[in-house]
């Protein structure tokens, strides 16, 4: 499968140079005329590196850049500038607002296509991104965790878990639950730009764990936005007969039937509201505790949240 390469350019030569120069590669160019025309692109297919001029109508680079940058699922995706105005200073602001590599106009077409290609194989390297959905993974949701709490910044921590998602997978496939998985993703980034004020951060942890760090206010209104869309959504995921029976029937070991509750989410939250973290540690164990009390209810439907309201 071919790797992709955004341009986003408002100089529809350029843009045919760069096509030209990746034809017969490992890269399928794709192009934007603008920063809107490549948001759109980015939505409908995350690229794997993105070439993005500075001075483009309607939305320009830099915007565009803060605005890849504060998105989770492009988050990690390689963005390399490209401009005429190769300044120190100006690439120095580059690089502060999040890009990963500069070249300057007029371009070498060698140099420019081994930046393309070494930015791809740093991304490669990254392990802080989950291959499946290009979230910060478990390293990076524990060193954003830790920067909050080294802060001292108000905080809550949203332990974010899919239930019966091991039967689903058995019933459905491992295809189905990768689908499952990244449209979870997708549904928890629209959340977070929804409350995009509230400082909120996005991770996968891995499997079915989601996590989201945000400040506290609104903690319990972004728990209900999470649940409702989520079990709006949930239905999708089966076949008209499992939807309509509210659940999977399989058969164990015995060749006995058994019944699986459609996908839910349990989402445990915890804040520094009324106790102090002073390790990320701390903050897994606590809301470890409010996901299990989660767990164990009995006849349970739809998907809930705890708020921890105890202090230390």
């Amino acid at each position: 499968m071919k790797k992709t390469l955004l341009v986003a350019d408002d100089d529809k030569e350029f843009r045919g140079v760069i096509t030209r120069l990746f034809e017969g590669t490992e890269w399928q160019v794709e192009t934007a005329e603008d920063g809107v025309a490549a948001l759109e692109r980015m939505a409908a297919r995350p690229p794997d590196i993105i070439l993005l001029d500075l001075n483009m109508p309607r939305l320009g680079g830099r915007e565009l850049l803060g605005r890849i940058r504060k998105t989770s699922s492009l988050a990690m995706t390689p963005v390399v500038v490209i401009s005429g105005d190769c300044a120190p200073l100006e690439q120095a602001y580059e690089f502060w607002l999040g890009a990963d590599d500069f070249i300057s106009k007029p371009f070498n077409a060698l140099e420019l296509v081994s930046r393309v290609e070494g930015a791809a194989r740093r991304a490669r390297l990254l392990p802080g991104a989950d291959p499946l959905t290009r979230l910060p993974g478990s390293a990076a949701i524990g060193a954003e965790t830790a920067r909050r709490i080294e802060a001292g910044v108000p905080m809550a921590f949203f332990c974010i878990d899919i239930d019966n998602f091991r039967e689903y997978n058995d019933s459905y496939g491992y295809l189905n639950g990768d689908n499952t998985i990244k449209q979870t993703a997708a549904l928890l980034s629209g959340v977070q730009e929804d409350f995009a004020g509230e400082d909120v951060f996005l991770g996968h942890a891995g499997g079915d764990d989601f996590v989201m760090v945000s400040s506290p206010g609104k903690a319990e209104e972004i728990s209900r936005a999470i649940a409702a869309r989520f079990d709006a959504l949930a239905p999708g995921f089966y076949s008209a007969e499992d939807a309509a029976r509210g659940c999977i029937v399989s058969r164990n070991h015995a060749g006995e039937p058994r019944e699986f509750p459609l996908l839910t989410l349990s989402i445990a939250v915890t804040t520094n509201e009324k106790r102090e973290f002073s390790h990320y540690a701390k903050v897994v164990d606590t809301v470890g505790e409010i996901k299990k009390y989660l767990k164990a209810f009995k006849g349970r439907y739809g998907s809930v949240y705890s708020k921890d309201k105890k202090g230390d």
